[in-house]
């Protein structure tokens, strides 16, 4: 489980003991609109006492997920990234993820409220480094630059947009990628079903899949499944209090695909569900090129046996 000592950091000294009873009504509403989808027309958060509340209770989770996203990128290219812009970045918890996993020296966040923009910039004063960023006040249909970035980041906000929206709004997106584009979205049907639009569209455009899919062919998703995975999200104290529960973690469902300019070896398989590790045995569901399929890896098999048992759904497997 990764974390972030900055967003941490961050995080305690952005809140007060005096906020948390007026912020957790707050978090509760922010986060089923965020799970739940609730179209172009609604915004979710318009003042920065929502904006305060968004960031507590959502940052740790959309960081935890864009996160390992992005290693699952890593691990198959070797991306490096001078410049990052993350499109409708909210209170910034993307930046964190990516400045915590590469060397980035240019920093951009596109955000459209600015009782976030408000909220991201006093978060990234803690950090010497961030509090350099470069903040621009527009919507992601309102994105105005020609200047291309090595890493381009958009998470949970195209299902904010209508399908035509979202269309025009990854065009853009992928036309000021220059090395890799990262689209993040829920864990739901809804924001699966929109990874899969992107997915077609941009492979039609020239793009090359880096994450998670080890083919660019059909996906092979059933229409009553969808391709999704988790991560765990540890819960401090004020986290716990504004969610209403006592567990130590959360784990956040999250759907995700990441694009290349150049094409990448990719890796044979990826684990779709959480192996069932039996005495002797290992079973796995995998994506690869010949579709979904079951596999067993048995005892037998000593070093493969022995690495499996530590996979969990999301890796990579040969």
């Amino acid at each position: 489980m990764a974390q972030s000592d900055r967003l941490k950091h961050a995080l305690n000294m952005l809140t007060t003991y005096e906020d948390t009873n007026l912020l957790k009504n707050h978090a509760r509403q922010i986060s089923e609109d965020y799970r739940n989808g609730i179209g172009p027309e609604k915004r979710i958060v318009d003042d920065s006492d929502k904006a305060k509340a968004y960031a507590v209770s959502r940052m740790p989770a959309t960081y935890q997920s864009v996160y390992d996203s992005l290693k699952y990128v890593i691990e198959v290219t070797d991306i490096s990234a001078d410049s990052v812009i993350d499109v409708g970045a909210g209170t910034g918890a993307s930046i964190y993820a990516c400045t915590d996993l590469l060397q980035v020296r240019d920093i951009t966040l596109i955000e459209r409220e600015e009782s976030m923009i408000s909220i991201g910039k006093q978060l990234f004063s803690y950090d010497p480094f961030l509090s350099k960023a470069q903040w621009i006040k527009a919507s992601v249909q309102e994105i105005n630059t020609n200047h291309k970035y090595d890493l381009v980041t958009a998470s949970y906000i195209m299902n904010e947009l209508c399908t035509e929206d979202m269309k025009k709004t990854t065009a853009k997106l992928w036309d000021i990628t220059k090395k890799t584009l990262l689209i993040v979205e829920p864990g739901t049907p809804k924001g699966y079903g929109n990874i899969i639009v992107i997915r077609d569209m941009l492979l039609n455009k020239g793009a090359h899949i880096t994450a998670p899919c080890p083919h660019a062919d059909k996906c092979p998703m059933e229409k009553d499944d969808w391709c999704h995975f988790y991560c765990r999200v540890e819960r401090t104290r004020l986290h716990k209090f504004l969610k209403g529960g006592e567990a130590p973690f959360e784990d956040e469902k999250y759907s995700f695909m990441a694009f290349s300019k150049e094409e990448k070896n990719l890796p044979l398989y990826r684990i779709l569900r959480h192996p069932k590790i039996y005495k002797g045995h290992v079973m796995l569901t995998v994506c690869s090129k010949q579709g979904i399929q079951d596999m067993t890896v048995t005892k037998k098999e000593k070093e493969r046996y022995r690495d499996v048992k530590k996979l969990k759904a999301g890796d990579t497997f040969y």
